[in-house]
């Protein structure tokens, strides 16, 4: 996510008065017309809300998602101090709006504080499927009604806030901005731009977490029953079952359990928990689909797979896993390929004793497909006898660059043999499984080369 505009930041900040702001401090709200003594309590308007709002001890991100954002510049038309306010405001809200709705921690907190809500609220709101939607619609991502209604992201309407002020002021305040108004920056429009481009967020966070606050915005908790999450399953159809797994490990996965737990009952005592199960797909084409679920209550879809399974599938790290499938591994280079990611690597300690690795291995050596995809997402470093061995039985010959890199290479094809009595028939020559067999060569100097016959080395 970018900051504003360099060219909307020219212009607004026409607007800003030339005296000198005092730092971190939120611009003061300024005095509106008053009720009449006797007149009945009405509404408070658009602009009177807004004001109320500031970055900090007043900071209301639900509020905030409320503005009507031409509502409030229609009543402050004409009053070029109320619409400078208005700016001021919009400018102090915007970098902690992005922050709070970007930064996966803070995303995951509200996502939690939102789900407590729907537990505690819903189950006796009647109307909570008609206000909520309204309530949390675009927080982070845009949200679509089908066949209907559009709400764009809060920090877009609030970036449109902002040219909406200057489009309101007319057009002397775009002669005065002028080239220079791209320098005279407020220290708030500086962490915006900060902000902007250091911002290195995971890509599907925002999209993942508005599916789902939209699932929870249009459905009451009714007893312990599971919630279908079809906001979010429409995002993995969309995008792939892997990207949207490894967002929600990002977001509430429990280190070391292979649960996503979005409530934990030892921060709210009393409760059961409350996880997503991932449900997994049927056939290859098929994407994942997502439950929202209490503590011992059953799917109420059929799943592919048992329920650990399933729940497993977001695991952060697949070294820990004992069973991850062809399916799988495919599924996870490929979100770290679209992403530019490496496969992180497994311990060092025993690493080829842990059944993924090994399961990794006799996939590498059984399938072509399988090797290109790891090959483009290896993790560099030590151990690396696994990529060597891949890199060999693509290319059908190696010549390591280091001495250090054949022992490593040999010392995976040695690990291969194991409890094969007939794994090394002679010196320099392995017998693997799937009918490969690997031969050394020495050269002049000891330059080692390997060759790998018995499969195609596409």
């Amino acid at each position: 996510m970018g900051g504003v505009p360099f060219a909307a930041s020219a212009v607004l900040l026409a607007l800003v008065s030339t005296a000198p702001e005092e730092s971190g401090k939120s611009p003061a709200s300024p005095k509106l017309p008053g009720r009449a003594r006797g007149n009945p309590a009405r509404e408070p308007s658009e602009l009177e809300k807004f004001f109320q709002l500031n970055p900090e001890e007043k900071f209301d991100l639900e509020a905030t998602n409320l503005i009507d954002a031409p509502k409030l510049v229609e009543e402050a038309r004409g009053e070029k101090r109320v619409l400078r306010d208005v700016l001021r405001t919009a400018e102090a809200l915007l970098p902690r709006v992005r922050a709070e709705t970007e930064d996966p921690l803070l995303v995951s907190a509200i996502l939690r504080n939102k789900t407590l809500d729907w537990v505690r609220r819903s189950p006796s709101d009647s109307s909570w499927a008609e206000t909520m939607p309204l309530r949390w619609g675009g927080i982070f991502y845009e949200s679509r009604v089908p066949g209907g209604r559009l709400c764009r992201k809060l920090s877009t309407r609030l970036a449109g806030l902002i040219t909406l002020c200057v489009e309101a002021s007319g057009a002397v305040a775009f002669l005065r901005a002028g080239v220079t108004g791209l320098f005279r920056g407020s220290a708030m429009m500086a962490k915006i731009v900060q902000f902007g481009l250091s911002s290195k967020r995971p890509r599907h966070v925002q999209q993942v977490a508005q599916a789902y606050l939209d699932d929870l915005a249009a459905n009451r908790c009714v007893g312990k029953q599971p919630l279908p999450l079809e906001r979010l399953s429409e995002v993995a159809r969309r995008t792939g079952s892997a990207e949207v797994n490894i967002t929600l490990v990002e977001l509430f996965s429990q280190e070391g359990t292979g649960t996503l737990i979005v409530l934990d009952p030892r921060f709210h005592p009393g409760m059961d928990p409350v996880t997503i199960r991932v449900v997994a797909p049927k056939t290859q084409d098929d994407a994942a689909t997502y439950d929202l679920v209490h503590g011992g209550v059953h799917a109420v879809r059929d799943s592919a797979v048992s329920e650990d399974t399933a729940a497993e599938l977001a695991t952060a790290s697949p070294w820990e896993r004992s069973d991850m499938t062809k399916k799988e591994w495919l599924e996870l280079f490929k979100a770290l390929a679209k992403r530019k990611e490496r496969l992180g690597a497994p311990p060092r300690e025993n690493s080829r004793d842990r059944e993924s690795y090994s399961g990794l291995r006799d996939l590498v050596l059984a399938d072509a497909s399988v090797r290109r995809a790891f090959l483009a997402v290896h993790w560099k470093g030590r151990p690396s006898g696994l990529a060597l061995l891949g890199q060999l039985l693509s290319d059908g010959t190696l010549v390591p660059e280091f001495d250090t890199d054949a022992d490593y290479l040999e010392a995976e094809l040695e690990h291969l043999g194991q409890g094969h009595a007939d794994h090394r028939s002679k010196d320099g020559q392995w017998k693997l499984a799937h009918g490969w067999t690997v031969i050394r060569e020495v050269a002049d100097g000891n330059a080692r080369t390997y060759r790998a016959n018995g499969k195609s080395a596409d």
